[in-house]
């Protein structure tokens, strides 16, 4: 408890909400009860651990005159039972008290990393960048609203920060000032998805740098290194029996971006785009070499060389990915895909970001597009009505 409040003290700083609490009260990290009315306070008792170690909650009056530890003493004091009709929404602070104590402690061992850069070939180790020539770039939006989201968005934030890193959020200007009261460094996108990941790519290559897109939802990146010369054909049980059985390095997204760009310049089709296997299952990944050219690079975790011309279609509000690069096949001859790097990542279900405009009909719409736009490369998929295959 004291940890989350110290990181939630740290992330809004000057810009959190000054309580003056009663003696032997103080701020909690449960989550405000959806009966809970306006104007009432909601926190611990100090000095208790409660059942889950998060302290007894109390409730105090608006007055701050009387304080209340069930809800059944509170209606009694009312006169009336509560309900969700007489719940107010928790407030900023109170989510981020809430986020931040799900917020897992993030750090990475230096000898993971040594291990994954001992992966490159001589050649490779050669054209390993710096993090400081990388532009790391977060997209995200609408995800201040609940605390899962704040939750998904600070595990980024701290993976970050871990790695030395600060990088640059892009989001929606609706929601900028609680990304920024967040301790973000945060700017406008540009009015949606696609928008944003362009300004993104704009910015990296006026700053003469590589960008690197995040999505806002990442939890872990990992390598199976040493799966990195196996390829199984037609075996599902043999490459699930190898997955299971394989060391995964797990590392920070700054030496999962590097180590993309050093494979990428050190290879013969010289692509400008690289990304990683597009599910979490390595099994699938092993019916390919360790890295291909040819392949879909998922928009949640790539690199872009700045010397890259392509941009998203503004046409596009979903599967922008797809049609991202089949431009790079097109213009470059190649992309880059990393099929022994993994993500963990939300998918479809977190709240705000392109959930809230996910749906069979948009989805279509945009399926549609590709189609027209890439009728040789871009098919349904056989099992999914609202996806594709490239």
């Amino acid at each position: 408890v004291r940890r989350a409040l110290a990181a939630k003290v740290a992330a809004l700083g000057k810009r959190a909400k000054k309580i003056d609490w009663p003696e032997g009260c103080m701020e909690g990290t449960w989550k405000r009860p959806f009966w809970l009315p306006e104007g009432w306070l909601h926190g611990v008792k100090v000095g208790t651990s409660g059942y889950t170690g998060r302290g007894l909650q109390v409730f105090i009056t608006p007055d701050r005159s009387k304080k209340f530890y069930h809800r059944k003493d509170i209606e009694k004091y009312l006169g009336r039972a509560l309900s969700a009709a007489d719940g107010a929404p928790p407030t900023f602070d109170e989510l981020l008290a809430n986020a931040m104590h799900r917020v897992p402690a993030v750090s990475f061992s230096a000898k993971q990393e040594e291990s994954l850069f001992r992966c490159l070939s001589d050649e490779e180790k050669g054209q390993l960048p710096k993090a400081r020539d990388i532009h790391f770039c977060v997209i995200s939006a609408r995800r201040t609203a609940d605390a899962q989201s704040i939750k998904g968005c600070m595990v980024v934030q701290e993976s970050f920060k871990a790695a030395g890193v600060a990088p640059r959020w892009y989001v929606d200007a609706k929601s900028l000032g609680e990304y920024r009261r967040l301790g973000l460094d945060a700017v406008e996108d540009g009015g949606s998805l696609v928008g944003a990941r362009n300004k993104a790519l704009n910015e990296a290559k006026r700053l003469g740098k590589a960008c690197c897109e995040v999505s806002d939802d990442i939890s872990k990146w990992a390598y199976y290194a040493s799966l990195d010369t196996t390829v199984v054909h037609r075996d599902d049980k043999e490459a699930n029996r190898l997955a299971k059985a394989a060391r995964r390095l797990v590392v920070s997204p700054v030496a999962a971006a590097r180590f993309l760009l050093a494979r990428m310049r050190a290879h013969e089709a010289r692509p400008k785009l690289g990304g990683v296997l597009p599910v979490a299952n390595i099994a699938r990944g092993l019916a390919h070499a360790s890295a291909t050219t040819r392949h879909f690079i998922l928009g949640d975790f790539f690199v872009a060389e700045a010397s890259s011309c392509v941009r998203f279609d503004r046409k596009l509000t979903l599967k922008e990915d797809y049609d991202f690069t089949c431009a790079h096949i097109e213009r470059y001859g190649a992309v880059l895909r990393c099929n022994r790097m993994v993500l963990d990542v939300s998918h479809y279900t977190n709240a705000g970001g392109a959930v809230s405009v996910r749906s069979a009909e948009e989805e279509q719409k945009n399926i549609k597009l590709l189609r027209s736009k890439w009728p040789k490369a871009i098919r349904p998929h056989p099992t999914r009505d609202n996806d594709v295959v490239l």
